[in-house]
């Protein structure tokens, strides 16, 4: 019987995100705020109800566990009575996915009914289910690689998604014989200097294990940039008395610690037993042309010279079938797969979007178009009217029932600072949207097409508006804003765009809408000025280099416009 103590520890940052601590490795220094916390409030007993609805129905075993990992994250972070049953919740669900058979007195229908949820909780997306297309079941597989000896397991789990990973490792031990635990941790600070500290009662679970000779795995996707999540959960155990040797950190990708941009990561690292994942999802399109990392532009983009700049190493999986009939996209699984996936039905019944069906594994298959991806020649009366009436359709559409600490105003701040060394001091709560929705985000020439039926549609437009970047959930001015900047409006097209926004949806126009012109070109340039250190020597930090002085030069021009404050 797989076995779980939930024991939390609630050390854990609150607020917007910090500015990067000094460090001594340069390579970081100059980055900026692009990443945003994508944290939200949500009903604990709502969410609850859901998980057990779908148990109900029998056919959603993967969203179940992903959902479960989700809701003893939360209950964990709170120290909540109910986290210890929520956590009975997410192992019975890892062993059913793992094995196909659950144990006795793991019933998850009847768990799910025991655990207590708070009227309110706060979660945040498990990002490799959601955005990169890790499959938990990756981590089942990855166990073979973990020595044999010691036998006993002391399985660490680094939330949000460790919780859900650290089941399934631990239920994959279990079921080959080897006696596993689990607790999970939340490290806290500056992603580039977490740190974690262990609870009382986690130590004496430590020291526990110890005693028993068990090894300890460390469980988390990643490493990110910096490394220094999973440094922090090891330097936490060393601590107290683990030494280094009786540990093994099971992540879910190759990297070269010289890269990591945690102070000192490569020393910090060196001496550590690694084992890492391999990737399956994608196994199934093995005879499918791979169109992610920027290679659709290949296909759909014309010449190499006229391709949009791309942060390839942050695309979602895509595949394109033999026949070039469909485009296959990783949407993402889980609850927010799910959103995602009724965002695309709705907006391709619309008539916005290309048809698309569900193809499982968190893919959505798209009919590939006839058709041309537009250009900014291409700015007439009608493509505004249609580019107006769409975000109209958002803003009606996708409004965000969750509450959402939006932090645009924080970014926009912290990166002018950054970037132009300039104060710029907005108002409380500027920036922030009285109703929430969630923009398209990518408003860019190439993200248009008109078909040979003389039909304008719009592409990737489900998920850029609430993945880990900004703006998150905010005004739809973003969109109008994005559009007027990438299409180069002069200010006569931009009050056209204005009035048939207005006209169509009834919904006034933000007085910030320069704000969050400038918000839109800040963010961009800070995405470029990243993006550029990840593709150093390459065509492509030509493009993104590119990219980012035009966003650069069109902020600047903003802020000149502005008063000295």
């Amino acid at each position: 019987m797989v076995s779980s103590v939930q024991i939390s520890s609630n050390r854990q940052q609150v607020g917007p995100t910090p500015p990067a601590p000094k460090r001594a490795d340069d390579r970081a220094k100059s980055d900026l705020w692009i990443f945003r916390e994508g944290r939200r409030e949500v009903s604990g007993p709502a969410m609850l109800q859901d998980i057990i609805r779908r148990l109900e129905s029998g056919n959603a075993l993967l969203d179940c566990l992903i959902q479960a990992g989700e809701l003893e994250s939360a209950l964990a972070d709170l120290n909540a009575p109910g986290a210890p049953a929520a956590a009975r919740l997410t192992d019975a669900l890892a062993v059913r996915l793992c094995t196909g058979d659950g144990d006795e007195g793991m019933d998850p229908n009847q768990l799910a009914g025991k655990i207590e949820a708070p009227e309110t909780i706060s979660i945040s997306p498990p990002e490799g289910f959601t955005y990169y297309a890790l499959h938990p079941l990756d981590f089942a597989r990855a166990v073979e690689q973990i020595p044999d000896h010691p036998s006993k397991c002391a399985v660490i789990g680094v939330r949000s998604i460790g919780t859900t990973l650290s089941a399934v490792t631990t239920a994959v031990l279990n079921a080959r014989g080897r006696a596993a635990t689990r607790i999970t941790v939340r490290p806290s600070g500056h992603p580039y200097a977490r740190s974690a500290e262990f609870s009382p009662e986690q130590e004496r679970w430590i020291a526990e294990q110890l005693l028993q000779s068990a090894q300890f795995l460390v469980v988390d996707e990643g490493p990110g940039r910096s490394g220094s999540t999973f440094l922090s959960v090891v330097e936490a155990l060393g601590r107290v008395g683990i030494p280094r040797d009786r540990i093994t950190i099971v992540g879910s990708r190759e990297f070269d610690p010289q890269g990591l941009c945690a102070e000192d990561a490569a020393q910090r690292w060196r001496g550590l037993h690694y084992v890492c994942t391999a990737p399956s999802i994608s196994s199934r399109f093995l005879n499918f042309p791979y169109i992610g990392g920027g290679d659709w532009r290949t296909y759909f983009c014309g010449a190499e010279q006229e391709w949009p700049e791309s942060w390839t190493q942050m695309e979602r999986l895509k595949f394109l079938s033999p026949d070039r009939r469909q485009f296959f996209k990783f949407e993402g699984m889980g609850p927010r797969g799910r959103e995602v996936r009724e965002r695309a039905f709705l907006l391709a019944s619309e008539g916005f979007s290309p048809a698309v069906c569900d193809a499982g594994d968190g893919f959505l298959s798209y009919t590939a178009v006839e058709g041309r991806h537009l250009g900014k020649e291409d700015v007439s009366p009608s493509l505004l009217e249609e580019i107006a009436r769409y975000c109209s359709f958002r803003s009606s559409e996708f409004t965000c029932t969750a509450t959402h600490n939006s932090e645009l105003g924080h970014m926009l701040e912290f990166n002018v600072q950054q970037e132009f060394g300039r104060d710029l001091k907005l108002e409380s709560g500027q920036l922030t949207a009285a109703t929430p929705l969630l923009a398209d985000g990518r408003m860019q020439p190439h993200e248009w097409i008109s078909s040979t039926k003389s039909k304008l549609l719009k592409t990737d437009a489900i998920s850029h508006g609430d993945n880990h970047f900004f703006p998150g959930p905010c005004d739809i001015a973003w969109d109008l804003a994005g559009t007027v900047v990438e299409w180069g409006l002069n200010a006569q097209a931009t009050e056209f765009l204005l009035g048939k926004f207005r006209q169509f949806s009834g919904v006034p126009i933000s007085q910030q809408f320069e704000d969050f012109m400038l918000a839109y070109c800040v963010f961009r340039l800070g995405f470029c000025k990243m993006a550029t250190s990840t593709v150093v020597g390459s065509r492509e930090e030509y493009r993104l280099e590119s990219a980012y002085r035009s966003y650069r030069a069109k902020a600047q021009q903003l802020l000149a416009s502005r008063p000295v404050q």
